[in-house]
């Protein structure tokens, strides 16, 4: 099974498969707040037949997705090339830096992806320069990942609007997911230039238009008063998320309450009735919580001298 190429600050990859076993039958599945797409690629595995229609409103992530999509081979190409020309980490950091205003869309995407094996974060102008993420994360197998990645994502829709256009636009059994900025990271940087993508975002405005939105829907937000308020009309259900990647604000991880909220789902099914993506899972039914642990990983890095590594 195919992952996501990218990393993500606040992205689904370790509840994944908690999060597939809420979703009701679809035959088109939307995703509007794509970022890292580890549910899109993992349905998109499983029930490859659907219609699809992904976006985000982050321009250069956009790129990177069309681009894989569109001409992977020339993709990987532009990458290996400014890896090879570039050995020293700090030197290609401040290249993509200098130079990203001018970038065609193809170059464009190759910097959003490098951007995102050599930051802190791991997403393009907000994370400064990770020695350790440019020698363990910017491998050639990162970059080779990519072949297998396009032929997921071949046939789906992309595209770059705001995410009104596919909550509001009609269609036959669809089913949306979403993944919005959260309300506790409005006054973090974690993407988009200088942490935009998430100091703009209007949750009332988020709130209402679910409201009024005709499809199935899915939700996976921070919990706090505000937005349990905001969304009172729905079934909203507590959850647990350990985030796997570094918040620019606090410098560290943090292990903090999620909220599924949904017009359809009423309750989480029993333990029993998962098949969870990973194996640490604990059930407080008395809470109505799920929590899920994230287990201790060894990186084992390989040097390669093949294409310049």
């Amino acid at each position: 099974m195919i992952k996501s190429p990218l990393r993500y600050p606040g992205g689904k990859s370790r509840a994944v498969k908690l999060i597939s076993t809420l979703l009701p039958e679809f035959d088109e599945f939307r995703e509007p707040f794509l970022g890292g797409g580890s549910l899109f690629i993992y349905v998109k595995q499983r029930f490859p037949n659907k219609k699809y229609w992904i976006n985000d409103l982050y321009l250069e992530l956009f790129k990177f997705w069309e681009m894989a999509q569109k001409d992977v081979d020339t993709l990987i190409d532009n990458i290996y090339e400014w890896r090879n020309k570039y050995p020293v980490g700090k030197e290609l950091h401040k290249f993509l830096n200098n130079n990203l205003e001018g970038f065609n869309d193809l170059e464009r995407a190759a910097a959003f992806f490098i951007y995102n094996r050599i930051t802190f974060s791991g997403t393009s102008l907000s994370g400064g320069f990770s020695e350790g993420a440019f020698t363990g994360r910017f491998t050639k197998s990162s970059i080779q990942r990519l072949n297998q990645f396009a032929k997921v994502i071949n046939g789906s829709t992309i595209t770059n609007l705001d995410y009104e256009e596919l909550v509001k636009q009609e269609g036959e059994n669809v089913f949306i997911f979403l993944d919005p900025p959260y309300f506790s990271a409005t006054k973090s940087a974690l993407y988009g230039k200088n942490g935009n993508m998430h100091k703009s975002f209007d949750h009332k405005k988020f709130a209402e238009i679910m409201r009024n939105c005709k499809h199935k829907w899915l939700i996976t937000y921070d919990d706090s008063e505000y937005i349990r308020e905001l969304f009172s009309f729905a079934n909203i259900i507590p959850w647990d998320l350990t985030y796997g990647m570094r918040n620019v604000t606090k410098g560290s991880n943090q292990k903090g309450k999620e909220l599924f909220i949904s017009n359809y789902l009423k309750q989480l099914p029993r333990k029993q009735q998962m098949t969870l993506f990973e194996p640490k899972v604990k059930y407080v039914a008395k809470k109505e919580s799920y929590h899920i642990s994230s287990p201790s990983k060894k990186r084992n890095i390989h040097k390669s001298k093949r294409n310049g590594f």
